[in-house]
Order: structure tokens, then C-alpha cells, then sequence
């Protein structure tokens, strides 16, 4: 039924009524009688004629949009849905470790306003699969929460399971004989693993393709994904353009260690958080050439070719859980440094990079790693957009020391934030965690990425190529300008013969011909005035500066998005 049928219909229904009523109303339609004269017979008749068109194209739309209309609805069989009984199955507490690409979505956390979130999409699956019965009874707990756009490639979630054993570590049993406790280290007389639910299988039917579960491990009834997380790495993924790599990494080192973060954030002091102190374990910035030799000396190909059914994260048993930055944090922040001299196409500058044929150009891509315990809202953002006007020569390497110094700078100089797109959390670090993963599944989930990655590389590599095109014949008319001076007044320097705007818009905001120095800024208020603020409109205590500043000595759980 298309809309003329329809039409087609009222006409016919308003021709063919019985009654007075009927052909006095569609008499005077003829005559365009205003509604002020229509008698109440009239009018009921004119309201029931108008409903009954409402439901007609109310029933078409659902039908063209796949919905099942009122009135087919109620003539068709009704499917019982089958109730599942939890109480007739055991649970366990477990850790979920997954992957999302988060470009198209509005962030991590779940939202009112719309379903198109990853923790929306996750607890579809959850529900779907019968794994859990509600939100509210899963003890559920996230590691990390990334904002809109934002990626990650190993993100973990607490949440307590549907389980087929009836003992073993983080099994809740359904009978109350068996209601012991189930989380000491004798696995001896747990049931196997093997016979659990394959939890990462099971939900990578039905979860999008953009999110991926890679691993989960079972874990103590009182184990938080959030509160139990030692480390947290995040990176930052951009190409170099006309960034000097060399000096944003004298830069970021002032960031290395426990500083008050206040003018590297965005504050949320509305939700409470007025403590702006964190502890960053390492940072470096490297191309992306580094990257991949890091990666093939922690996963080496004979390592590789060993993968067993249970596939244990490495990674984890690299991590400790530390106060200070010495150490294994010192010697991290080293290798990378040393790694960075130790290429070639870090040590050359932007303007002859153009010109050598032994390193690439402006669009070769670079990573800027960044570990820390837990992190405030939008600092990596921050951090990245700061370290990328010391990139561009814009700022010297010390106004990242300068902005640290919160008593000479209590208020933070007006900035962009660095673009979401490339931000991605890396890597999160738990104690005594030995991951389990399917070796199948792990492979379903690379077979799944290489296609998202071979569609996304084509386009890539069409838009590089026109860029080869259009920038040879960029620099073949600036050569021109260069033997025939009087055919222009402006000659372009020998730096500009291939244009590095590649970084312009990871930074956004109005570009002015004229850069104004971050300290001659205006600034945003002060944390005092917000709180004061707050304090005004009652959604704050008055003493929650003095409580913050007596616990700032202490581990703060990661509040970034």
C-alpha cells in the first residue's frame, strides 16, 4: 500500500458515507466551509475521518520501515517469549577485555539521549545472550571511559556472568550447600575452564563489527575493573607534517611524575572532582618506525608461532604496581628516547625532510604514548594539543613546565583541544591477571579487522594519491615562480615547495595570522570561583577544597573521557 492508495481510499470513504451527516460534510468540504460553522456532528464526524487517516499512514510508515503495523500486528500469531529462570544458573565474576573503534560513536558511557554508545551496545549483547538479567545485578565496573570518538584496543569491564561450573574462582553456585567461598588459589578443586561458557565467542555474534572481545579472565567476587587497575596507557596517533618530534618530546618529559594537571584538563569540578593531581609514569612521542620494532622485540615471530588454546596477555605480567617513577618507568622513558635518536627520520629536520629521499615525508605517522595511573577529563587532549604548538615552533618546550606551576598559573590559558579521532586507550594493567582467549576467536577477530582496515586503507590511499598529483604540480608552478621572477611579486621559499598542513586540523579552531603566546591568553576561572559557584547553587560543601586536599596524597580512580 503506497501513499496514492491511500489517498485513494479517503476520497472513497468520504464519497460513500452513510447518513446526513456524511454528505453535508463533504458538501460543504466543496464549498471550503470554515470550521467556525461546522455543527458538533459535523465536527465529531470530521474527527473520526481524520484518526482513521492518522492510523492508515501511521500503519504504512511502520510496514516501510520493517515494523509490524497495529493491525497485522493484532491478527498475527503472538510468540510467547520464553522467560529464562536465573535462579537455576550459577554466576561468576569475571573480567571482559575488548576492543571498539569509537569514531561513530557518542562516547563510552551510556547516555539517555541515544543508544549509539559502546556500554549501550555491550549490555544489548548482555541481555541478548542471557548473560546477565539487568544492568543493576551484574556488579558491573569499567576500567576507563572514553568520550565521543574515542578508541580502544584493550578496554576491561567487571561484570558478573551467567556460569556453567559450579566451583572455581569468581563462581557464585545457585544452591545454598554449595555458597562457599569460591575465591581462593586452589584451582585443584575447581572445574575446568575449558568447560565455561566461551564468553568472548558468544558475544562477538551479536555485538557490532566496530567492538570486538578479545579475552576474559575469572577473578575475585570483589574485584573492580576500576579500583584494581594499576596502570593505564594510553596513544596518540598523528601524522608529523611540519612537526619538530625532537622538541615535543623535551616538552613532554616535564610532564613525567606527580603534578596538579588543573591547566592540562578539562574540570569537572559539577560532578565533584576539585583534585587535580595525577601521576604520569612515562611519556614519549616516536615515529611510527619505532613503534613496530618495539612491538617485534615484545612479540617475537617464535613466540608467536607458540600460541596456545589459552592465549595469556604478556603484557600483564610486565606490569607492577608502583608509586614512583623509577625503575622500570625510567627505563621505558629511556628505550623510547633512545629509539628516537637511533632513527633516521626523527633526527632530520622539517625542512629538509622534504628534500631527502631517505626519510618520509609530512605524512608519515608518529605515536605519542602516555602511562600514568588514572587520568583527568580530556587530559591526554590537552597534553597532545599543547605539545603540538611546541611541535610547530609556536611555543618553547618550557611552557609545559610553566603550566604546571599552578600558584604562578592558577588559571588556564584559553586553547583547542587535539582532536578525539586518534585517541585510543592502549593498554590497562592488573595485577595476577592471566587472560583466556580462544585461538580461533582471536583469528575470527583479525579476519574482522583486516577488512575494516583494507576499506579504510583504500580510501587512504586514493586521497595520497591525488596528494602526489596535485602537490607535483604545486611544486612545478612554484619552480616556474622561481626562474620568471617578474611573473610574480612573491617568490615561495624552497620549504614550501610541498606543503605540511597535514597536523592543521587535529587542533581545531581559528587560525589567526598572528599567534598569540598561550600566556597572553585570557583565561578561564579559576577552581576556587567554580567551586564557589557550585557551593552558591548547593550541589557542593563548602569544605570540599580542605577534604580534597587531605586525600590528594592518595591513588584517585581514573576520571577521564
Amino acid at each position: 500500500m503506497d501513499l496514492e492508495t491511500v489517498d485513494q481510499e479517503m476520497k472513497e470513504t468520504s464519497t460513500s458515507g452513510n447518513g446526513r451527516e456524511s454528505g453535508v460534510i463533504s458538501q460543504k468540504k466543496q464549498k471550503n466551509v470554515p470550521i467556525q460553522e461546522l455543527t458538533r456532528e459535523e465536527l465529531e464526524a470530521r474527527f473520526q475521518q481524520l484518526e482513521a487517516h492518522n492510523k492508515q499512514l501511521k500503519n504504512l510508515l511502520a510496514k516501510s520501515q520493517g515494523i509490524i503495523g497495529e493491525a497485522s500486528e493484532a491478527n498475527a500469531k503472538k510468540k510467547k517469549a520464553r522467560t529464562f529462570d536465573f535462579t537455576k544458573h550459577s554466576k561468576r565474576h569475571v573480567l571482559l577485555k575488548f576492543c571498539y573503534l569509537g569514531w561513530d560513536y557518542q562516547g563510552f558511557a551510556v547516555q539517555e539521549d541515544t543508544q549509539q554508545t559502546i556500554e549501550a551496545q555491550l549490555f544489548s549483547a548482555l541481555l541478548k545472550t542471557r548473560l546477565i538479567e539487568s544492568r543493576e545485578t551484574s556488579n558491573y565496573h569499567r576500567c576507563g571511559r572514553t568520550d565521543k570518538g574515542v578508541s580502544a584496543f584493550e578496554q576491561v569491564v567487571s561484570i558478573t556472568l551467567r556460569s556453567k561450573l559450579k566451583t572455581g574462582i569468581g563462581v557464585i553456585p545457585v544452591t545454598s550447600d554449595d555458597m562457599k567461598s569460591n575465591d581462593g588459589d586452589d584451582v585443584r578443586s575447581c572445574d575446568d575452564d575449558d568447560d565455561e561458557i566461551d564468553y568472548v565467542q558468544l558475544l562477538n555474534k551479536v555485538l557490532p563489527q566496530e567492538i570486538r572481545m578479545l579475552a576474559w579472565c575469572p577473578v575475585k567476587t570483589g574485584f573492580s575493573a576500576r579500583f584494581d587497575c594499576s596502570k593505564r596507557k594510553y596513544k596518540y596517533f598523528f601524522p608529523r607534517g611540519n612537526l619538530d618530534i625532537k622538541l615535543m618530546n623535551e616538552g613532554a618529559q616535564h610532564l613525567v611524575g606527580y603534578h596538579d594537571y588543573r591547566n592540562f584538563c578539562k574540570m569537572d569540578v559539577g560532578n565533584g572532582v576539585v583534585n587535580f593531581c595525577r601521576r604520569i609514569l612515562s611519556i614519549s612521542i616516536s615515529p611510527m618506525c619505532c613503534e613496530v620494532k618495539n612491538l617485534s622485540r615484545h612479540y617475537p615471530k617464535s613466540s608467536q608461532q607458540k600460541l596456545s588454546t589459552n592465549v595469556v596477555d604478556s603484557k600483564s605480567d610486565n606490569n607492577e604496581n608502583t608509586m614512583d617513577t623509577t625503575n622500570s618507568s625510567q627505563h621505558d622513558v629511556l628505550e623510547s628516547m633512545e629509539e628516537v635518536r637511533d632513527c633516521k627520520c626523527s633526527s632530520v629536520s622539517p625542512e629538509r625532510r622534504g628534500d631527502s629521499a631517505e626519510v618520509p615525508d609530512g605524512y608519515d605517522m608518529c605515536v605519542a604514548t602516555i602511562e600514568g595511573q588514572a587520568f583527568l577529563w580530556h587530559q591526554v587532549r590537552a597534553i597532545m594539543a599543547i605539545l603540538m604548538l611546541v611541535g610547530e615552533k609556536k611555543e618553547e618546550p618550557g611552557i609545559v613546565k610553566e603550566l604546571l606551576d599552578v600558584e604562578k598559573h592558577p588559571r588556564k590559558p584559553q586553547y583547542c583541544l587535539a582532536s578525539d579521532v586518534p585517541l585510543n586507550l592502549y593498554e590497562t594493567s592488573f595485577e595476577g591477571v592471566e587472560w583466556k582467549c580462544d585461538i580461533e576467536s582471536l583469528r575470527y577477530v583479525i579476519l574482522q579487522l583486516q577488512g575494516l582496515w583494507a576499506h579504510h586503507s583504500v580510501k587512504s590511499t586514493m586521497i595520497r594519491r591525488m596528494l602526489w598529483d596535485l602537490e607535483a604540480q604545486y611544486s612545478h608552478m612554484n619552480s616556474m615562480k622561481q626562474e620568471d621572477p617578474p611573473l610574480s611579486k612573491e617568490i615561495l621559499p624552497a620549504s614550501s615547495v610541498k606543503p605540511l598542513y597535514q597536523c592543521l586540523n587535529l587542533v581545531p579552531g581559528a587560525r589567526t595570522k598572528v599567534y598569540r603566546q598561550l600566556l597572553s591568553r585570557p583565561t578561564c576561572e579559576s577552581l576556587e570561583t567554580r567551586v564557589e559557584h557550585y557551593v552558591k547553587r548547593q550541589r557542593l560543601d563548602r569544605d570540599i577544597l580542605l577534604k580534597s586536599s587531605l586525600t590528594s596524597s592518595k591513588i584517585t580512580p581514573d576520571t577521564s573521557s
